[in-house]
This record gives C-alpha cells, sequence and structure tokens, in this order.
C-alpha cells in the first residue's frame, strides 16, 4: 500500500507523505506489531503498538543533503508496556491522550484499563492510578484548545483539564492537573465517542447520537447510528430513557412525568425547559423510523427540567463526588485502584484489534475555526451473538465550527453513508453530505471534511459550500486511494513537513535563454545562489499539518496539497502534438488560470505558488498561441486573450522569458548579465520544452504580437519602481523587443492582417513613435533594429531624443536621397530647414543649410536669412558658402538680401545676375523674337492704349521656360530703383542689344540724364506716349512705377520741349498731330507759347491749336489777374503795419530825451 501517485491525475486537497520509516515496532516474541495510535507533540512521537506497548520517539535534525528534502529522523527515546487488565487474547495500546499543558499522558489500554503517565519521561502519575471498564477518553473543550492555541514544547501552565472518560455505564468527568480529581458521574451505559464544545456534548452510543449539557446533566436525545427497518437488540440498562438516569423530553403531545424534586434551573437557551427543537422532515422520519428498535421517541419533545444534582444523588443518580481519584479503592489482588460504584465486567481484548482513534484539534493549515473531530474507538462487544447479518455501524462525531456537529448515519457499512449537521440545540442546520460508503472515521480540517472509507482510502469533501454549482469537481472532492486497514488522527502538533515536489517547482533555478548559449557550468556565485534559493524553497514548500494517517507499520502525515502542485496537476505539459485541438487546450488552462485569480495571497508561500501558476497558464498559453494561425485565433475570443496577458504581467515573469520564446530575432533583444537569469524550477521545464518544440517561434500572428506588444508595454511602465530584479538588463530587453514588436506590427509583412484581430487594437505607428520619443534604453540596439527594418525616419526621432544632431541631419538626407520608402517623412525639407533653424551648432547649419539650399534654394535661403535662426551669417559669408557648395541659390539669396532685406550693397551684383541670365537666353534666337514681337504687338495698338510695363505685365508667358522674362521683368525695377549701382557697366553690356532691350535702354539713358535719348526711344521704338508724359512729370528713373524725381517746374518744361518736338518727328501724320494735340492741350501749361508757335508747322490749322491757344491766353490773363491781387494785398499789409506803429507810439508817449 502507498500513497496515490502524481500518475497523469489531478491532484487532490490532500496529499500523504512518509512520516517515519523503520520503526522498531517488533518484539523478541512478535514480528508482526502494528500501529494501533499514536500522538505527536513537538518533537515527541508517542506510538502506541498491538504488542501493547509505547515507543517514545524523539526527532532530531538530519544530516544536509542537496540532494534530498530535509526529513526528521526519530530515534527511540524509551519503550514501555503499560499494564493490562486482563492478558488474555492479544491486548493492544487503543489510545493515547497527553495534556501539555500539565504534562500528562492518558493511555487507553484495549482490556479498558486507562493509566496516567508524567511527560516528558513517562512515568506513572497520581501514586499509580488506574480505572478500569474504559472505553474511550476524550471531550476535551474545543473552544478552550482553540482559544488557547497549542502550547510550546516545555511550556506548562498547571491549568487542570476537564476530560470525559466513557466507562461502561456511565461518562465519568475527571479534571486532570497536578492531582487527578472526580468532578461528576454522568449515568450514559455503552458511550462511544464524544466531542465537546464548551458544556454541550454530543455523545455516541453505540445505537444513537445526543447532546449533552455536562453542566446541567441534560441531554436531547438526535437520531440513530443505523437507520435499518430491521429491529437492533439493545443492551440491558439502554432500553429506555430512564435507563441512563437523564431526564429526555417525552413523545410528542404527551405531559412531562411529574416530580417532586427540585427542578434544575436551566444553563442556557440551548437546552431550557419547554423550549422546542427543530428537526428537518428527513430527520424527523428516520427518528419515527426507529422509536420502536430503540424503544424511546426521538422525533420531538419539550426538554424536561432535571432534577438537582443532590436530589438525584439521594436516589441512587449521580453522587456529588468529594474525593479524588487517588482516594478509591485498590483490589487486592492487583493493587489497582478501582471505583467505589459496582465493578461492570471487563471489556473483552477480542472485541475488536482495530482501535479508533479520537481527537477534535484543528490543523493550523486549516483556516477555519473550530475544525474538530473525535475518532470513535472500538464498541464493545454484545453478550451475546448480534442477530443481524451485519456487523453495527461505528459512530462518528466532529464539530466543523463552535457551532455544529457532524454525525454520520446509515443503514450498512457497505451501503452510502449520510453525514449530517446539528448545532447546539439538536437542530439540522445544512445539507447532508454523501459518502460513496459508510465512514470508518471523520475528521474536520478547516473546509474539508476527510473520511475513512472501508476498501477505498480516503475521501474528502467540502462542507462549507452553499452552492455546489459555484467549483468544479476537483475543488469540491478529493481522495487518495489506500488499501488495507486506515485510521486517521490529528496529533496536538507536528514539525511542518517539507514537500519535495513543490520545493523543486517553486525553486529558483539559472536557465539559459538563447539557443546557442554555452553551458559554462556552475560558477561559485551560482554554487552560493542556488544553496540561497534552496533554503528559501524549502521554507515556502513547507507545510503545517496535525494529521497522520498510519496502516499496519507505515506512517504518513496527511499534508494539505501545496496550491502549486494541486492546480499543476490540471495543465498538461506542453507537447508538439496537435491532440485535442490548440483552442480546447487553451480553453482548459485558461479555466485553471481563473480559478487561481481568484486567490488574493495573503502568505509568502501563497505568493509564490500562485506567481508560479500564473506564470506556467501564461507561458502554456502563450506557447499554443505561438503556434497557431490567424484564421485559428478567431476561434479564441478576446477576453480569453487578455486574461492570458493580465497573468503574464501579475505573476511577475521576467519578460525576457517570453521574448526569448519568439525566435531568434528577438533572442538578439535579450540581454543577460553574467549573474544570469532565475526561475522557477517548474517553469524552466515549460520554458525548455517550449524552446525546444519546432513549432514555436518561427512564425507568429498579428494577435500575438500584439499581446507581446501590450504585455512589454505594460512591463515598461514599471521602469524606475525599483522593484525589479535585475533591473537594468529587463528594461534593455523590454525596450529592444517592444520596438521589433511595434515594427513588425507596422511592416508590410503583418499590416495584411489589419483590421482583423481578435482584440481591437490601436494605432501601432503612433505608439511607435511615441516609444521612441519617450527614450529607449539601448542605443545602440534600437539603431541596429530600426536599421534592419529600413525605419529611417523613426531612427531620426531616436536620434533627436539622444541629442545627436548631426545623426538626426544625416538620417533626414538620406530619407531625402530616397533611401526610405515609407513615406513617413512629410515635408521633409520644411522640417529640414526648421530643424536647422533652432540649431545652435554652427558647423551642422552651414554644412547641412548649403545641401539643403542645394535641393531646394529657397528654403535653403531660409536657413541663413531668417530672423528666428538661431546662429547668424554674414551675407557675404553665405554667399561664399552658395558660390561653393550651392550656385543656385546665389541669385536667390541676393534677391532676397536686395529685395526683401533692402541691402543695396548688392543690387550691383544682383542686377548683373540678371543680366547673365538675360543675355545668355538672349543668345537664343527665341527670346530675341519674343522681344521683338512684343514691341510690334505694342506699336501696333491704337491711341488710347496701357503703358507698355502694364502690355507686358498683362502678357508675360506663364510656361517655366520663361523664367528669363520673370527675371527680365526683376530686372526692369532693380534698373528703375534709386540703388546706386554701375550705371555705365550696366549701359555697356546692354547697348549692344539696344535693338531688343528698349525698355532697359530708356531707362539707362534717364540715369545718364541723357532725356533726350530715353524720350526719343519711348517715342519712335516704342511708341508708349503715356510712359514719355510720366518721364516728363516724374523723372527717367523708372517705366514701371511713378516716383516723383523731378520737383522744379523749369526742368519739367525741358523735358516736355523736348517731347514736343519727338512728336513732331512722328512719321504717321496722323499719330503727329494726335499726340502734338493731346500733348498742347493737356500738358500746354509747360509749354512756351513763344517756341510752340515757332515749331509748329505753319500748314496746321488754328482749329488744332485752338485749345492750346485758349489754354495760353487764359493762363496769360490768369497770371496778370494773380499779379493784380499780389500788389493790392502788399498794400493792404503795409497800411496794417503802419497803423500798428502809430498805435504803440500813442501808447508809449512822448519821451524827453535831455541828452547826457
Amino acid at each position: 500500500m502507498a500513497p496515490a501517485a502524481r500518475n497523469g491525475r489531478p491532484m487532490g486537497p490532500y496529499m500523504l507523505q512518509n512520516l517515519v520509516d523503520d520503526l522498531p515496532l517488533d518484539t523478541p516474541e512478535r514480528h508482526d506489531v502494528t500501529i494501533t495510535c499514536l500522538e505527536s507533540w513537538g518533537q515527541n512521537l508517542y506510538v502506541g503498538t498491538s504488542a501493547h506497548e509505547i515507543l517514545h520517539l524523539v526527532s532530531i535534525p538530519s544530516t544536509p543533503n542537496p540532494a534530498s528534502p530535509p526529513k526528521p529522523v526519530y530515534i527511540l527515546a524509551s519503550r514501555l508496556q503499560p499494564q493490562a487488565s486482563s492478558t488474555s487474547g492479544s491486548p493492544y495500546i487503543k489510545q493515547i491522550s497527553v495534556l501539555p499543558t500539565v504534562s500528562k499522558a492518558l493511555v487507553l489500554s484495549s482490556t479498558g484499563l486507562l493509566t496516567f503517565y508524567t511527560l516528558p519521561e513517562f512515568s506513572p502519575a497520581f501514586g499509580g492510578t488506574k480505572l478500569k471498564d474504559v472505553s474511550y477518553i476524550g471531550g476535551m473543550d474545543l473552544d478552550e484548545q482553540e482559544r488557547d492555541g497549542v502550547p510550546d514544547e516545555g511550556f506548562t501552565d498547571g491549568k487542570p483539564k476537564l476530560v470525559m472518560v466513557h466507562a461502561k455505564t456511565k461518562i465519568r468527568m475527571i479534571r486532570v492537573g497536578e492531582e487527578a480529581r472526580l468532578v461528576k458521574d454522568i449515568p450514559l451505559p455503552n458511550s462511544l465517542e464524544s466531542v465537546r464544545r464548551g458544556s454541550i456534548a454530543c455523545v455516541a452510543t453505540n445505537q444513537n447520537y445526543a447532546l449533552l449539557d455536562v453542566e446541567n446533566i441534560q441531554r436531547i436525545p438526535l437520531f440513530p447510528i443505523a437507520t435499518t427497518s430491521e429491529s437492533e437488540p439493545t443492551v440491558a440498562g439502554e432500553s429506555s430513557a430512564t435507563a441512563s438516569g437523564l431526564p429526555e423530553a417525552p413523545a410528542a403531545g404527551s405531559s412531562p412525568a411529574p416530580s417532586t424534586s427540585l427542578l434544575h434551573p436551566p444553563r442556557s437557551s440551548s437546552l431550557t425547559t419547554g423550549r422546542e427543537r427543530r428537526n428537518s422532515s428527513a430527520t424527523v422520519a428516520r427518528e419515527s423510523a426507529t422509536a420502536t428498535s430503540h424503544s424511546r421517541s426521538v422525533s420531538a419533545g419539550n426538554i424536561v427540567r432535571s432534577p438537582s444534582l443532590a436530589e438525584r444523588g439521594g436516589r441512587g443518580g449521580i453522587p456529588r463526588p468529594t474525593s479524588r481519584l487517588s482516594h478509591l479503592s485498590t483490589t487486592p489482588e492487583s493493587g489497582t485502584p478501582t471505583s467505589t460504584s459496582p465493578t461492570s465486567p471487563t471489556v473483552s481484548p477480542a472485541a475488536s484489534q482495530r482501535p479508533a482513534v479520537g481527537g477534535g484539534r484543528r490543523s493550523p493549515a486549516s483556516p477555519a475555526p473550530g475544525s474538530r473531530v473525535s475518532s470513535p474507538a472500538p464498541p464493545p462487544p454484545p453478550k451475546s451473538p448480534a442477530p443481524a447479518p451485519h456487523r453495527p455501524l461505528r459512530p462518528n462525531v466532529a464539530s466543523p465550527s463552535p457551532n455544529e456537529f457532524l454525525l454520520t448515519t446509515g443503514t450498512r457499512p457497505e451501503d452510502p453513508g449520510v453525514g449530517m449537521f446539528v448545532n447546539l440545540d439538536g437542530d439540522v442546520t445544512r445539507g447532508t453530505m454523501q459518502f460513496e460508503k459508510y465512514p470508518d472515521q471523520l475528521m474536520v480540517q478547516g473546509s474539508w471534511v476527510i473520511a475513512v472509507i472501508p476498501g477505498k482510502g480516503l475521501e474528502m469533501q467540502r462542507w462549507d459550500l452553499g452552492d455546489e454549482g459555484v467549483l468544479d469537481e476537483a475543488d469540491r472532492k478529493g481522495s487518495i486511494p489506500l488499501e488495507g486497514d486506515i485510521q486517521v488522527k490529528e496529533v496536538i502538533a507536528l514539525e511542518g513537513t517539507f514537500v519535495a515536489d513543490a520545493g523543486q517547482t517553486l525553486q529558483l533555478v539559472r536557465v539559459a535563454l538563447k539557443s546557442n548559449q554555452a553551458d559554462v557550468g556552475e560558477s561559485p556565485q551560482d554554487k552560493r545562489r542556488n544553496e540561497e534559493e534552496r533554503g528559501i524553497a524549502q521554507r515556502i514548500s513547507r507545510v503545517e499539518s496535525k494529521v497522520v494517517v498510519f496502516s499496519g507499520r507505515k506512517v504518513w502525515t496527511l499534508l494539505p496539497c501545496p496550491l502549486a502542485i494541486q492546480l499543476d496537476s490540471r495543465l498538461l505539459n506542453f507537447s508538439d502534438e496537435n491532440f485535442d485541438g490548440i483552442v480546447a487546450r487553451v480553453r482548459r488552462v485558461l479555466h485553471v488560470l481563473e480559478e487561481v485569480q481568484s486567490i488574493e495571497p495573503s502568505t509568502e508561500t501563497q505568493f509564490h505558488e500562485v506567481s508560479f501558476v500564473r506564470q506556467k497558464c501564461g507561458l502554456l498559453v502563450l506557447g499554443e498561441l505561438l503556434r497557431i494561425t490567424q484564421k485559428q485565433t478567431t476561434d479564441i475570443a478576446a477576453d480569453e486573450i487578455m486574461k492570458v496577458e493580465v497573468a503574464l504581467v501579475e505573476s511577475a515573469l521576467d519578460p525576457r522569458f517570453i521574448v526569448a520564446l519568439f525566435g531568434d530575432a528577438f533572442e538578439e533583444d535579450v540581454v543577460e548579465s553574467d549573474r544570469g537569469v532565475w526561475v522557477y524550477g517548474g517553469i524552466k521545464e515549460v520554458f525548455t520544452s517550449l524552446k525546444s518544440s519546432k513549432q514555436v517561434g518561427n512564425i507568429f500572428t498579428r494577435d500575438v504580437l500584439l499581446l507581446l506588444k501590450r504585455y512589454l508595454a505594460s512591463w515598461r511602465s514599471k521602469k524606475g519602481f525599483g522593484s525589479v530584479a535585475d533591473e537594468k538588463d529587463v528594461f534593455l530587453t523590454v525596450d529592444a523587443a517592444l520596438l521589433r514588436a511595434l515594427l513588425m506590427l507596422d511592416s508590410p509583412q503583418f499590416l495584411v492582417d489589419r483590421g482583423k484581430t481578435v482584440v481591437q487594437e490601436g494605432n501601432v505607428r503612433t505608439e511607435l513613435y511615441a516609444l521612441i520619443d519617450a527614450g529607449v534604453e539601448n542605443l545602440e540596439s534600437a539603431v541596429h533594429v530600426l536599421e534592419t527594418f529600413g525605419r529611417l525616419y523613426v531612427l531620426s526621432i531616436l536620434y533627436s531624443k539622444a541629442k545627436m544632431y548631426r545623426n538626426v541631419l544625416v538620417t533626414w538626407r538620406r530619407i531625402l536621397d530616397g533611401e526610405d520608402t515609407m513615406g513617413e517623412f512629410d515635408q521633409g525639407e520644411e522640417r529640414v530647414k526648421n530643424y536647422l533653424l533652432r540649431l545652435k551648432e554652427p558647423e551642422l547649419v552651414e554644412e547641412f543649410g548649403c545641401w539643403l539650399a542645394a535641393r531646394n534654394a529657397q528654403l535653403g535661403i531660409q536657413v541663413f536669412a531668417a530672423e528666428e535662426a538661431k546662429v547668424k551669417f554674414e551675407p557675404s559669408k553665405v554667399l561664399e558658402m552658395f558660390r561653393e557648395h550651392a550656385p543656385d541659390a546665389v541669385r536667390p539669396y541676393v534677391e532676397y538680401l536686395v529685395v526683401k532685406k533692402k541691402n543695396s550693397a548688392y543690387t550691383n551684383e544682383l542686377i548683373f545676375l540678371y543680366l547673365d541670365d538675360l543675355i545668355t537666353a538672349l543668345s537664343e534666337p527665341q527670346a530675341s523674337e519674343t522681344l521683338q514681337t512684343s514691341y510690334e504687338s505694342y506699336r501696333a495698338l491704337e491711341s488710347p492704349k496701357p503703358t507698355y510695363h502694364e502690355f507686358v505685365v498683362d502678357n508675360s508667358p506663364q510656361e517655366a521656360s520663361a523664367l528669363w522674362w520673370h527675371n527680365r521683368m526683376r530686372l526692369l525695377e532693380l534698373l528703375g530703383e534709386e540703388s546706386g549701382y554701375d550705371v555705365t557697366k550696366v549701359f555697356n553690356i546692354v547697348e549692344k542689344y539696344r535693338d531688343v532691350l528698349v525698355p532697359e535702354m530708356v531707362i539707362l539713358h534717364g540715369r545718364s540724364s541723357d532725356h533726350a535719348s530715353a524720350l526719343k526711344l519711348l517715342t519712335h521704338n516704342l511708341k508708349d506716349f503715356d510712359t514719355a508724359i510720366n518721364y516728363c512729370l516724374h523723372g527717367g528713373l523708372s517705366i514701371s512705377q511713378t516716383r516723383t524725381i523731378i520737383t522744379e517746374r523749369k526742368e519739367q518744361c525741358e523735358l516736355f520741349t523736348i517731347l514736343l518736338n519727338e512728336f513732331l518727328k512722328l512719321e504717321d501724320v496722323s499719330e503727329r498731330i494726335g499726340q502734338t494735340s493731346n500733348l498742347l492741350n493737356k500738358f500746354g501749361g509747360w509749354l512756351d507759347v513763344t517756341h510752340v508757335l515757332s515749331v509748329i508747322p505753319d500748314s496746321w490749322s488754328i482749329e488744332i491749336l485752338k485749345g492750346f491757344l485758349i489754354s495760353a491766353l487764359r493762363q496769360l490773363v490768369r497770371e496778370k489777374a494773380e499779379v493784380r491781387v499780389e500788389r493790392a494785398l502788399g498794400r493792404s499789409k503795409n497800411l496794417r503795419v503802419e497803423a500798428k506803429f502809430v498805435e504803440a507810439c500813442d501808447e508809449m508817449g512822448p519821451v524827453v530825451d535831455v541828452g547826457n
């Protein structure tokens, strides 16, 4: 027989582990000795054997062995053979009860002899006091035990303990301390076991259960142990309630028997007079069905107040004890102290070779209070063979909570059993529990009921669940198959037990993350770390339990199965075999994950267990997702993927493990120091199997990449918290892997599945920019990844964040030169310009400003010319740089200086630049023809017509090839401005093209004061008469704008005189007469009448000059009138001055000058 192994089936709530091996049980006479009972407290183990011996063993620390878990070693301290009341048959030790706080032990022999011993030497106590005809010892107050807890070894407070000793016809209440004193006797024949809460005890006889008030001596009958339809013979004295000497409730509808004695006062609400007990209908039916066989009513009734102890003592009831047990009489034959009451027949040692072990203490590993149990002792054999064809059922009593008892009932041992909960009032409190077969023993540990099922082993059930549908079967039930005769016992205390499987699972071990990582062996540093982790693993995998299981010669500790092992057993290992479908396996793991997500760790052990299960669940599901197709992903719900992500984050698994599973490319991002990466041993197994799989890490879907992205982003938010081990290496890996994941998601390979993912995604490119803008830990790695993906614009953001300005500009130059095809660098040249404007490094501005000017002259010029530029250059320096690196930007820059900045110092240079362009253009016949055509077209226009400047502006060609034309227009503007340029040099150049550059010659003649030549060109070559008139009025600096630069009328008159002469030279007679007449009529005032009359041909009629003559005569009359008015005003002003002089003299009066 061996405990159940983890052979592929899920582990239950409990597991067995060997407590002690090779106990020295055999004696020289017997070699088949087995364990019949045991007790443990601290380092002491007391074993009762079938050879009627007690072995006292003491545990000592085992020799440290790194290869095996620590396990206590028990050595034999003493061997004792207590007395037996009879040596016939095969007596054995039936029960050992240790009272640590008073340093006493009670030993019950199968012969019914109870002896007392002193601890720790196990010497006889109380002068060798003994009690005979005892069937069971127990009934210690569970409330007091829970309140006081387990005492430390060697601790004694001297406070006596009240023990219920079950004799043949009564229960003896004995207070054990420095002495053993009988408190009272409670008449109750054939009682087999009891469990007590305060003053209320639940007592089982060989036929039924009852609640007993040990203080007020009152009883509430409950239900029978066996609910068969056959009538069971009863033991004499148990056929009626009165046989016990205890008051019992009468049958329903009857009146209580009259009594002349004083009524005992009521003790509490649970056992008060006149209180109606509530039972379930099922209980009432069972009690009614067995009322005849038990010769009493158990169906209803009001509890009768019992007589006082004094009155009952006078009638042969319970005597009031006033003496110690040591004062009891001693039989002359053996010298054994006996009770003063009549001696009952001793229990036959052959009645039962299988002892029942009692107890009722709560395991420290069981959190729920009030978990207590008392195991039954074998019932005394009947005096005559039982007529029934089956052995009687043994009672089981336990206390799951401070206000409840759990009892079992059934029909036959091989039939199913039923567990019923009753409160201190005897009412059924909750639903029943079902057992596969009637249990031999029952025990409550925390939330679990542990039953010994004959022929099956141990069966565990949760007793505290209201709705069974809430938990899975594995969370509500469990079993451990065992063969043979099994007994369980809750001892006082056991040392914590190290669970090797849990230790191996939770111990941190070093793992090689990369596939090509060489095994360098265990370094001294690793050796020290392994020792430390082994110690931690042994501490957190230590399980506390006070329950032992023994059978034959074997002893096990019944341990609460560690959560890590229990849940891990439900998780299948990763396999390449697709035997039941990826989605099915994913959901199976997620089911386990849901269970652990509801657990809030409250201890260090729970924290590690929950973390391990979360990590393993996350890895297993991730392994499945890493080999799934995008089509299969749609079968998985979004919340399922999010659960995996949350589990991975909350489990605190080193993210480098997750990254390493995504293939060789991501392995490059893993940063690992000489200290290595450490993880739970159970996680190492999963990781190794995933890494060795050919299906993991080769290809993955967009959903899996998104999961990795969210997971790494969550980890990245922990940066700076200081609670992350190997923080530097971890976040170097996280940054590089997150960058790679975002780049892959934004690559053409994975963009095809955008919008088809199970979990809704955001803007990946925005997240990519935000990551780079926030800064990454490993710049060199990030640069390598970005270069690999060809994401130069993102690389430039990285350089900008690192303040590597030259690299930013070099990268942008590469983008604009066509190396990046992603199209992210919108308005790239404009952004380069703005970036250069903000730079404060002259070398970079000069280099890349000239490069930009060579590409885009206008933007390049702004780099050096903008007012907001941080770096300023002298125009001469800029021109020098442009001439060397960006010749096409020279003229635009000079234009900027002259036109926008009004820097006349560069007007001369700009004019010559324009002239160079114009002369170059005129070398082509097409340009000359264009100019000649424009002149001819203009001359062909009839008056009135626009000026030539207006004409060419309106008819300028818009083609890009006509740039020379527009440059010529700018040249005309420059020539006509007031800026000082070398007129002579320009004139010498233009004069060579005087036939086609007529407007230029007009301006240059005007700047040279050769007005006659200018007016001649305007009148005859261009026939721009309006411009000629403007020339006379304002001067000849420009033909495109009107500025008054002539302020003397005399000069204007001279120019008009010249213009009149040129008009008179026009070849076309009508044109000559028309323009001359128009000039004389509008501007005759600037002409001398005499000169006009002298130059006008005599052949012209007076009608032509009529307007001019009338205007001239009017002017003469006007001038004469104006002279006359001026004279009159002068005389008037003289009179006013003389009048003021006379007034002043009058005011001053005469002055007498008497001389010196």
